[in-house]
C-alpha cells in the first residue's frame, strides 16, 4: 500500500523538523516516491548515478557480492535515515552496494545534486545536509569502535537498547550477518 502525499508530508514533518512546511515542499519537489516489497531493489550497485534516498517507513540493507559469490550486509537502516552508498557519493567511485528493502518499505529517492543545490540556496537546508553527514560520522565512529571494543553479544544487546524497534523488523541472520 502506498502512503499518501499527506502520510509523506507528517512523516517528513516529524523526522525532520528543521524544515518549515516551505522546506518541505521544496524538498518533496526533488524527490520520488517509492514503495518497495520484501527484498526489492531499491539501488543497484554498478549504477552511474549520485542517488540517495530517505526512508519514509521500513527497512532497508545495503550489501556486496565477496569474491566468493556470497552477500555480505553492510549496513541495515531504518525509518527516518538517509543512505547511499558513500564510496559513490562522495569519492566517485563505482558503487558497490545493492540495497534492497526490508519487508515493506517507502522511500523518497533523489539525486545528490539537486539536494546540494537546493542546499545552497536553502539555509534550513543546508544545515539539513550538514546534520546528516554528521549523523553518519558519528555512525560510522560508533560502529567501528564497538567492532573494536565489544564482543558480538555485546553488540546485540546494545543495538536492542538503542534501537528495540528495528529488531522487530530485521531478521537475526541479517543482524548476524
Amino acid at each position: 500500500m502506498n502512503l499518501s502525499e499527506k502520510e509523506i508530508y507528517t512523516i517528513l514533518e516529524e523526522k525532520l523538523p528543521i524544515l518549515s512546511p516551505k522546506d518541505i515542499e521544496s524538498f518533496l519537489n526533488i524527490t520520488t516516491y517509492h514503495s518497495k516489497k520484501n527484498k526489492e531493489i531499491v539501488l543497484s550497485n554498478n549504477q552511474h548515478f549520485k542517488k540517495v534516498f530517505l526512508i519514509l517507513d521500513g527497512t532497508a540493507r545495503g550489501s556486496i557480492i565477496d569474491k566468493r559469490g556470497n552477500e555480505k550486509i553492510i549496513m541495515i537502516r531504518s525509518e527516518g535515515i538517509f543512505v547511499a552508498d558513500i564510496m559513490k557519493i562522495f569519492a566517485d567511485k563505482p558503487q558497490r552496494l545493492t540495497f534492497k528493502a526490508i519487508g515493506n518499505t517507502h522511500i523518497l529517492l533523489f539525486n545528490l545534486k539537486d539536494f546540494e543545490t537546493l542546499a545552497l540556496n536553502n539555509a534550513n537546508i543546508l544545515l539539513l545536509y550538514l546534520n546528516i553527514l554528521k549523523e553518519g560520522t558519528v555512525r560510522l565512529t560508533y560502529r567501528v569502535e564497538s567492532l573494536i571494543t565489544m564482543t558480538n553479544e555485546e553488540r546485540y544487546i546494545d543495538l536492542f537498547r538503542l534501537n528495540p524497534k528495528f529488531l522487530d523488523r530485521v531478521y537475526d541472520k541479517q543482524i548476524a550477518n
